[in-house]
């Protein structure tokens, strides 16, 4: 355990401050006297905050660091327990006694921390059976632990950014609030020195996250290197040197119990079998019954079948009856009807060829006449052309006048005749 001189010593807080303290020192003092140094570290109140969380973080990593290095040199000392072949679980006790002989003499380390916890568990237990169990638990406890370690470093690697964006913020609204349209020198100065608060403070606490959360890498890398070079040292020196058998005095309390088991577990089994027997007893016979059920329902099923097939075979048969017979008193109307309309047409066929040859008659009644007129026109012509010869056209004109009233008269005649 740690003395509270021993705390105060390896506290990060305290070398933190001191960092921070000689860095500034040399600053203000002017032995840092570099325009870049004072203008990024001492330029504004933020930055003196995000270089002293900055150092903090550097004061974890590097008493951590140290640790690590210092555990690292104790392990090279190892083996530390005599080497044996496989003893009584019982001889844990001399290997404790051993370890603190050992610490006195050296100091202690996590391997010896590691072996005491595992010893301690074997004379606990009074066996070896789980011991790999708890080795593993233990590696996983330290690995844990470490990585807790990290929570402050963390938390600066989240707050110096957040450093940086408030004097973002600051350098922003202090600009803004110089800044007047009326003096626009005097502003201009007030609103460059606003800005250059801005992003100095930004450009600062960006460049510090980076290089811490570099050296967290480096650290964290060397004592993860650590565990593991103490869990294969860890193994080296406890796995298969004790016995998995048990001690003389728990042994007839074990047996005991091992006996007590024994019988349970053959009642289980002489239970589950004569379940498994009733189960398969009780299957069987109900197979038996769903089998005979299911002939059962097949027979009436069938006959349910036969028996709606045969009424449906009568329906349909005479269904088929009555349509036969209406088709065929159909058919006989149709038949009927159809002879009927047969001699109709042919009544018309006849008075049709009659009326054809009166009409074909009259035809050539007309055709007779017309070549009658043919011929009388042309004796008109030639008569027309006589009388032009003679002179005397108006006896002429007269003749044919006579002439086409009894072509007249003659085709009245002859139609009324045709009539």
């Amino acid at each position: 355990m740690k003395t509270a001189f021993q705390k105060l010593f390896t506290s990060p807080l305290l070398w933190g401050g001191l960092l921070s303290f000689g860095f500034y020192f040399l600053i203000h003092n002017g032995l840092l006297n570099q325009p870049l140094i004072v203008r990024y570290f001492a330029g504004h109140p933020v930055e003196y905050i995000t270089t002293i969380m900055f150092f903090i973080g550097v004061a974890v990593l590097g008493i951590k660091y140290l640790h690590v290095l210092s555990q690292r040199h104790l392990l090279r000392q190892s083996p530390i327990l005599e080497p044996a072949h496989k003893v009584d679980v019982r001889y844990a006790d001399h290997y404790l006694d051993s370890l603190i002989q050992y610490e006195k003499k050296h100091g202690s380390s996590i391997l010896t921390r590691r072996l005491q916890l595992a010893l301690n568990f074997v004379r606990r237990c009074g066996s070896a059976e789980e011991l790999d169990t708890e080795l593993r638990y233990l590696s996983d406890e330290d690995a844990a632990k470490a990585d807790t370690d990290y929570g402050l470093v963390r938390l600066i690697l989240w707050a110096v950014p957040m450093l940086g964006f408030l004097g973002t913020v600051i350098g922003i609204t202090a600009a803004l609030d110089s800044l007047d349209l009326n003096t626009i020198n005097e502003s201009s100065r007030k609103l460059s020195e606003g800005l250059a608060v801005a992003f100095d403070t930004t450009g600062l606490a960006i460049a510090l996250d980076v290089a811490l959360f570099f050296i967290q890498f480096v650290v964290y890398r060397e004592e993860n290197n650590l565990i593991w070079e103490t869990d294969k040292l860890t193994d080296n020196e406890l796995r298969g040197r004790f016995e998995l058998g048990v001690s003389s005095e728990d042994n007839g309390q074990l047996t005991a119990v091992r006996r007590m088991i024994e019988t349970v577990i053959n009642s289980l089994e002489q239970l589950t079998a004569r379940q498994s027997k009733i189960w398969e007893q009780s299957m069987s016979v109900a197979n038996q019954r769903f089998s005979q059920l299911t002939e059962q329902n097949a027979e009436i099923l069938k006959k349910s079948l036969l028996s709606a097939l045969d009424e449906s075979l009568s329906h349909h048969a005479q269904s088929l009856v009555h349509a036969e017979s209406q088709l065929i008193n159909q058919a006989r109307e149709t038949t009927l009807k159809f002879s009927d309309a047969l001699k109709q047409n042919a009544a018309g066929l006849l008075s049709l060829q009659e009326e054809t040859v009166r009409q074909t008659v009259a035809v050539r009644d007309v055709i007779g006449t017309s070549t009658q007129l043919v011929k009388l026109e042309e004796r008109l012509h030639e008569n027309l052309a006589a009388l032009a010869q003679v002179g005397n056209f108006e006896e002429t004109v007269n003749s044919l006048a006579a002439t086409i009233h009894l072509l007249n008269g003659r085709h009245h005649f002859g139609e009324y005749k045709r009539a």
